[in-house]
């Protein structure tokens, strides 16, 4: 094991980690992200690459990473964008992207803009039981940083796809797929007949889902008392929910 010491908020690979991140363009170039905190490196620990301690930070005995880095508490606050990080964090390999062919039930997120909203829709996927997620280009990276937090490691455990909405049609049809929309004006959840394989397609948190997937595919709504909508993450894990249970 590697082992050195950083002290300069100027040295070059605290310039790197500010990229990953923040830049997503380099983080895909890289093929590495910026994760913090000591449980969610625990749990991607076959994906750490170097690690980050302050000094006087015992080294995780879970990490088996190949570089250890003592750092100043400054140079963490300007690495993970935070003002009381713990004090580790760690550069880690992007997973490798996972086909879905065979999947039973899958999520697939069309322009979800908010990184926080798309992290929670892959905890809950992951939590309830979903076999992967396909991401569409015009949403937010599953990689960014608030992403990373609100998914608890989600990020780096559920099979991701990451495609055109041509990709995620031709997935549909070579599965042969049950598709539904989530949408307000769609079918009462309760009323819906579905059968797996099933793939449930949330959408921008503004506009929806495209008006190309609504007129293709089936629509479902969730009955609701004195509201119009929910949040999409929260009415994601509602029909992830319901539409598991009612594939099984």
């Amino acid at each position: 094991m590697i082992t050195k010491e950083i002290t300069s908020l100027q040295h070059p690979i605290v310039k790197h980690l500010v990229l990953l991140r923040k830049d997503r363009d380099y983080r895909k170039e890289k093929n590495r992200a910026l994760i913090a905190g000591r449980k969610l490196i625990s749990e991607c620990a076959s994906l750490v690459a170097q690690v980050f301690l302050e000094r006087g930070t015992p080294v995780p005995s879970s990490i088996g990473a190949a570089e250890i880095v003592y750092v100043t508490s400054e140079i963490l606050k300007k690495v993970t964008g935070l003002e009381n990080p713990e004090p580790l964090a760690a550069e880690v390999s992007l997973p490798e992207p996972k086909a879905l062919e065979g999947k039973q039930r899958i999520l697939a997120l069309d322009g979800i803009s908010d990184p926080g909203n798309l992290g929670t829709l892959l905890r809950s996927a992951l939590a309830l039981g979903w076999e992967g997620v396909f991401i569409t280009t015009n949403s937010t990276d599953p990689f960014n940083e608030k992403a990373v937090r609100a998914a608890k490691g989600a990020s780096f455990r559920i099979p991701l796809q990451i495609g055109t909405r041509e990709e995620l049609c031709s997935l549909i049809e070579r599965n042969r797929m049950q598709a539904v929309v989530a949408d307000t004006a769609g079918e009462l959840l309760s009323s819906l007949k579905v059968h797996a394989p099933l793939l449930l397609i949330l959408g921008n948190e503004s506009h929806g889902v495209c008006q190309e997937m609504k007129d293709r595919f089936a629509s479902v709504k969730i009955p609701m008392d004195q509201m119009e909508s929910l949040n999409v993450a929260s009415a994601g894990a509602i029909l992830m929910f319901a539409l598991r249970n009612a594939c099984l």
